[in-house]
């Protein structure tokens, strides 16, 4: 009998607990930090189902991407236990920024037949900064010029200002229809705003607009996320408390002009707001000797403008006896904070094949003076020199003298009856022959010897070429492993970014992020987030390791090319126009 209502008492228990749990399993709410916010400003949503701590699968967030748009999700799984009750739930938590102002609605959502209730937000215009006030974050845009010609430089800056500590920024791709973007040299510096210290962080770009007409460049979004936790815990979500600040670009309008009706036709268009053009001889031209080559360099840079974009320099020569025989061009591009630089340097054999005065061509090249907004000219003015006859030269009779004027030479000789036979008499007319012939032999040879040395030096060039990418991709790995062992994480960052675009050429590398994306490894992408909260905080609490960042980039790279070998694919070259 004890027994039997012991078992009853039991089975009640157990109906009981399970009621209990049945009654929470299909609970489904969803809640957010604050219902009022402005167009700015963020705001987290948590969505609780209470029943298995099995759940799997998730409602369905489609609804919400009309209004907000989900900046961060996470989701977690818990089992609590009060008093020998045993609670088990799932939640979702998202972080959602406002699409546009005035009163939005969070949807209801459903999961395993449970329903929430919506909820409205509103959102209101961006509050402006009250004079003397500033906000712990924000970016400003400056352009360096409101109209440009076409395919000149135009300077776009971003400078993004910051007081607290940033664990990560993300901004978008810079992306325009007909013009060529050349990303600038990053810079950091520290700067005091109403009593109030700084770090500011410039990313500058070179907009090359290739059409006219009137070039938009449109506001952008930026997500930088401010760490609220003095220290980190690895119990928090994403490494410590966190805020999301999203942040507006300013758009900017540049008009485009045409290039000017004044400007030569048929000329390269160089816009510049400097261009120079240089010579120079591998040794003294007034020296110049029949049959010796001298190296003749010819140098043109230009400010504000990209080496694709200088012309070929015309060295023709236009004294039959001067040959120029012009080697492969050098092209050179440098950029900074300040823009592009472009550099072109032709170098040519100068040959003599007689001696006496010779002209040497000069060079002029029109451009466009985008400060004085005037039309110039770079020129180097054609030269004279006098060539003195090599040895060989010396020994050579240029023409032999008509039989007339060899008779007046030689009055008295011939006055006389010649007892001597004509083959002897004289200079015979077989060593004419064999001077003439070694002449022909000396000259064919000189020919054969300058166009192998120019096959050869194509040749050489050529290889060169093919390899550039790959030696160049090498040079910039070896930089970056020298950043890693100083541990310069600036210098670690330039480094990265420098040998990823040489990497991936085919596409922009300008942040941290992007070389995470392209690696698609989970080391490479904790270190690259690691480095950027690093630079952005001022503690030691993000655990970049620049030896793990570095075994990640050669993880990645070792892959690429088993990858690459195994397709016969090849690394695409730089870009430079």
């Amino acid at each position: 009998m004890l027994i039997q209502k012991t078992v009853a008492i039991v089975l009640a228990l157990a109906a009981l607990s399970c009621g209990a749990i049945s009654a929470h399993a299909q609970t489904l709410t969803a809640s957010v930090d604050r219902t009022t916010i402005g167009e700015d400003e963020t705001l987290n949503l948590s969505v609780r189902y209470n029943g298995s701590s099995n759940t799997r699968g998730q409602p369905d967030f489609a609804n919400l991407s009309s209004q907000f748009e989900i900046l961060n999700q996470s989701q977690s799984n818990r089992m609590n236990s009060y008093n020998g009750r045993v609670e088990s739930y799932t939640e979702w938590q998202m972080i959602l920024a406002p699409r546009t102002t005035g009163s939005l609605l969070i949807p209801a959502f459903e999961f395993q037949g449970a329903r929430s209730t919506p909820i409205k937000v509103t959102v209101s215009d961006a509050q402006p900064v009250a004079p003397g006030n500033v906000k712990e974050v924000f970016i400003e845009t400056s352009i360096d010029k409101e109209a440009a010609y076409v395919q000149e430089q135009v300077i776009l800056r971003y400078k993004f200002y910051y007081s607290v500590n940033i664990d990560e920024l993300a901004k978008e791709d810079l992306t325009f229809d007909n013009v060529l973007i050349e990303p600038l040299e990053e810079t950091r510096y520290g700067k005091t705003i109403n009593g109030k210290p700084f770090q500011v962080v410039e990313f500058g770009y070179a907009l090359f607009p290739q059409a006219s007409g009137v070039l938009e460049i449109p506001e952008q979004t930026w997500n930088a996320r401010i760490s609220r936790s003095p220290r980190r815990s690895v119990f928090d979500f994403n490494g410590g408390r966190y805020e999301l600040k999203r942040l507006k670009t300013a758009a900017k309008t540049i008009n485009i002009k045409e290039k000017p009706a004044s400007f030569p036709a048929g000329a390269t268009w160089l816009p510049s707001s400097a261009l120079t053009l240089a010579e120079s001889w591998a040794s003294d031209p007034s020296q110049f000797k029949v049959g010796e080559p001298i190296t003749r360099t010819l140098n043109l840079q230009a400010n504000g403008l990209i080496s694709s974009q200088l012309p070929e320099i015309n060295t023709e020569a236009r004294d039959p006896r001067l040959k120029i025989y012009p080697d492969q061009p050098k092209l050179n591009d440098k950029l900074d904070t300040d823009g592009a630089i472009a550099q072109r340097i032709e170098t040519s054999a100068v040959v003599v094949n007689e001696g006496g005065e010779i002209g040497v061509p000069g060079v002029r090249i029109p451009w466009w003076n985008t400060v004085t907004d005037e039309l110039e000219y770079a020129e180097i003015p054609d030269r004279k020199f006098w060539v003195a006859a090599g040895e060989k030269s010396k020994q050579r009779p240029i023409v032999p003298a008509p039989p007339a004027a060899a008779e007046q030479n030689n009055t008295q000789q011939l006055s006389t009856p010649s007892k001597t036979p004509s083959g002897v008499s004289g200079a015979p007319s077989w060593l004419y022959l064999l001077v003439a012939v070694l002449i022909l032999t000396n000259g064919v040879s000189l020919l054969l010897w300058l166009r192998a040395s120019r096959q050869q030096t194509n040749t050489v060039t050529s290889k060169d070429n093919q390899r550039a990418g790959t030696d160049s991709e090498k040079s910039l790995l070896n930089a970056f492993k020298n950043a890693c062992e100083q541990g310069d994480e600036a210098k670690i960052r330039r480094s990265a970014l420098a040998w990823a675009q040489a990497f991936w050429g085919k596409h922009t590398i300008t942040s941290l992020s992007d070389i995470a994306r392209k690696g698609t490894d989970s080391d490479l992408k904790t270190q690259c987030l690691a480095l950027d909260a690093s630079l952005f905080r001022k503690d030691d609490a993000s655990g970049f390791d620049p030896t793990a960042f570095y075994r990640a980039v050669q993880q990645v790279r070792d892959s690429y090319r088993v990858n690459k070998s195994q397709n016969t694919d090849e690394l695409a070259p730089l870009y430079h126009g």
